[in-house]
């Protein structure tokens, strides 16, 4: 009779299970041992260092997401702001139209600016109203700062308006406190200054002095604020000097106004122009 070893591949998998469960039994049985206590302490510590990079990763992408709906809603609340400050400039702007043409002795036609060209060549304004508004050729335009033009051109709805800033555009002014008077112009391409020319070097002119309209030119009413100066220059040769001017309207900004409903008396046209006719 022959005796049959097994073979040690067949038990394998039952000698795995045994040994397995030896160990498992060792650890039980050894679970308060100091060793064994060391051995889970470490083994808890290097499993937190690796924890450790996995969790930062998580919190930057976290963190990324977080910053992401931030800068959204940043943007979003910057626009609001934006939007609000808009609105806040533009009632500021009406209340202040509103109190001016209170306080005016002039009837006025409010006026929004539909077009504007200050490119510095042929300078022009256009505004919504027109001859079926009551507007005429000539009549002043303005706003709460100041004086912006005259009207030159008109339909029936609309109105173009020649600005201080344009070559052709000429207002007699006077000067603060003073009896002195010059033709206001505009000379160059500053877009921030205008120029007073044939005040006599005799008139004290400090910078800060305010101008006005002065009413001379039969073509504007008096005292309409022009602007403030800001340099006077004597004029070599002459007995006048050139006084330069920062206008009180910003006409980068200029949106809204008025036309004063001025007209000059009939009579004093009809004496201008008995006036011309003499030396024809």
């Amino acid at each position: 009779m022959r005796i049959r070893f097994t073979k040690i591949g067949d038990i394998r998998d039952q000698l795995i299970s045994a040994g397995l469960i030896l160990v498992a039994l060792l650890m039980i049985v050894a679970r308060q041992d100091e060793a064994f206590q060391n051995v889970r302490k470490v083994s808890i510590t290097l499993i937190s260092y690796v924890e450790a990079p996995l969790s930062n990763v998580r919190v930057y992408r976290s963190a990324l997401r977080t910053n992401a709906a931030l800068e959204q809603n940043t943007i979003l609340l910057q626009d609001e702001i934006s939007r609000l400050r808009s609105l806040r400039d533009e009632n500021d702007v009406l209340r202040a139209l509103l109190n001016f043409r209170e306080n005016s002795e002039f009837d006025m036609q409010p006026v929004r600016i539909v077009s504007k060209n200050l490119t510095g060549i042929n300078n022009n304004i256009i505004v919504n109203a027109g001859a079926s508004h009551g507007l005429e050729i000539g009549m002043p335009v303005v706003n709460h700062e100041g004086l912006i033009g005259t009207v030159t051109l008109m339909a029936d709805r609309h109105a173009q308006v020649l600005p201080l800033f344009n070559r052709q555009f000429r207002a007699s002014v006077r000067l603060e406190d003073s009896r002195a008077f010059g033709i206001l112009s505009w000379e160059s391409d500053n877009l921030s200054e205008l120029v007073v020319n044939f005040v006599p070097q005799t008139i004290p002119v400090q910078p800060g002095m305010r101008v006005f309209t002065s009413g001379l030119s039969n073509k504007l009413p008096a005292n309409i604020p022009v602007g403030t100066v800001i340099r006077a220059i004597p004029e070599p040769g002459r007995e006048t000097q050139r006084i330069y001017v920062a206008p009180y309207v910003n006409f980068s900004t200029l949106a809204e106004g008025h036309v004063l409903l001025y007209t000059v008396e009939a009579e004093i046209i009809e004496l201008e122009q008995e006036w011309q006719e003499m030396f024809e």
